[in-house]
């Protein structure tokens, strides 16, 4: 018995909100400030009006036609190689924290962190990719920051790669860097993120990048996100219908400039507190659109993107824990293909903590251990060991314990279940003690991967040679 959320939101309500939306796209329209995809949709019959587009039924159906059920995307090492919309989630880290908290106190992050993260990111058994906008280090000037991001995830890690979508120019130097630096022509190797503006806009940096990543069909995840009574209707159903309406639009575009182009379907709206006019995104709602953006995705045949562990929490305490518990399960049950902010982000996507970063690896991992459910046969349910038992008896040096007891019960490597004398005697370590010990232990593991001479030089051409 597993536990699903596929059916948290029912059929009919998923019809509901496709309806909903296709009335949007056709009478409402979206915003495309961008000569060249203007000129896509109306080569393709779209009828559009000064900069908004209007996005018909049959036009919708044919493109969404088109978009693959899942795609692999390419590491260094093609034992890295990672299937997007099969059994298994793609978990991958923090996209753009700017700051680093520690304690109590805030810092701005560095291309240390950026350097460390990525290194934390490459050893970790859970996480499958790496992040060229796991944060923003602000000791390099913006100018040649993205660059520089890049060319530290190729340096230090082998896992497949976020890219970047800040501009025309950004995109194209990333997919070509990337492709040279793999020694590769064909297949997908870098994914980019594509996020409109809510409600219902497309800005020019963003379309640039469709444009770019279509025409050298490499794979994007459309990422919606907007405010529930402040860029989306006040209601959870009223805010799916923009953000569907918003991904859909985005999505079809993609299918006219690179027809079967993989494409990811993500909503990652949170609540949003009217007291401050500020995302909520550690709340209940989070964990419920989550649900939502599963069915939709389902609902169209696509990759889903969305959750992680989320806090808004400005330290690393108990309000941190409940709220990353309660975005990650319904991330898991409800078995999204593609998680981002798998790890150490807090304070309303602000910031990332090392510490939280390796927690929540932990609780990810409890989630899984949850939403797996259990088995039931005639071995496991053990009539015959409780038959030798008997009444009083123990099972602790029964064939049957020693068999299944680790498949059956998850055993944390962080959390505290000795005894108070125990625990005390192990000098009173708390979980972030914990977490920092195996911070340090994994970043004395990491082993920078081997470069060709070849790779040597493309990155030597970007940042100083120092291996």
């Amino acid at each position: 018995m597993r536990i699903r959320g596929h059916d948290f939101v029912a059929r009919n309500e998923i019809e509901q909100i496709h309806e909903a939306t296709v009335e949007v796209l056709t009478q409402v329209g979206v915003k495309f400030n961008h000569k060249e995809a203007l000129a896509v949709f109306k080569k393709h019959g779209a009828r559009i009006e000064g900069n908004t587009v209007y996005i018909s039924e049959n036009m919708l159906e044919n493109a969404l036609a088109s978009v693959p059920s899942h795609f692999v995307l390419q590491g260094r090492e093609s034992a890295k190689n990672i299937t997007v919309g099969g059994e298994k989630t793609v978990f991958a880290p923090a996209y753009g924290p700017v700051y680093v908290l520690e304690g109590k106190k805030r810092r701005f992050a560095t291309t240390s962190d950026f350097i460390n993260f990525t290194k934390l990111t490459e050893v970790s058994e859970l996480l499958n990719l790496v992040n060229s906008n796991l944060l923003e280090p602000q000791d390099i000037p913006h100018e040649n920051r993205k660059m520089n991001q890049i060319i530290n995830c190729l340096k230090y890690s082998t896992k497949p790669l976020i890219g970047m979508t800040a501009s025309r120019s950004v995109a194209e130097q990333t997919i070509d860097l990337v492709t040279d630096f793999y020694g590769i022509e064909k297949g997908y190797c870098v994914l980019g993120v594509i996020s409109p503006a809510s409600p219902l806009i497309y800005d020019s940096t963003m379309l640039e990048a469709i444009f770019v990543y279509g025409e050298k069909h490499q794979p994007l995840l459309f990422s919606s996100c907007s405010l529930p009574g402040a860029t989306s209707p006040v209601s959870i159903a009223g805010s799916l219908v923009v953000n569907n309406a918003e991904l859909l639009a985005g999505i079809v575009l993609a299918q006219l400039i690179s027809p079967g182009l993989p494409v990811i379907y993500g909503i990652t709206t949170p609540s949003c507190d009217l007291r401050y006019v500020s995302p909520a995104i550690g709340s209940a709602e989070t964990g419920i659109i989550t649900c939502a953006t599963s069915a939709l995705s389902n609902f169209y045949g696509m990759p889903s993107r969305s959750g992680g562990s989320l806090s808004d929490s400005k330290v690393l305490d108990m309000q941190a824990g409940i709220e990353s518990a309660f975005t990650v399960l319904p991330t898991i049950i409800a078995e999204i293909n593609f998680v981002l902010h798998s790890c150490g982000i807090m304070e309303s996507f602000n910031s990332i903590s090392y510490e939280k970063f390796i927690i929540d690896e932990e609780v990810i991992q409890m989630a899984e251990r949850f939403a797996s459910g259990f088995e039931i046969n005639e071995e496991l349910l053990g009539v015959e060991v409780i038959k030798k038992c008997g009444p009083g008896g123990h099972f602790l040096e029964k064939n049957h314990t020693m068999k299944h007891f680790r498949d059956e019960h998850y055993v944390p490597s962080l959390f505290s279940r000795e005894g108070y004398d125990a625990w005390v005697k192990n000098g009173l370590q708390i979980l972030c003690d914990k977490a920092k010990v195996e911070i340090e232990k994994r970043l004395k593991k990491y082993k920078i991967p081997y470069l060709t001479s070849k790779q040597r030089k493309l990155i030597s051409s970007y940042i100083p040679e120092d291996l």
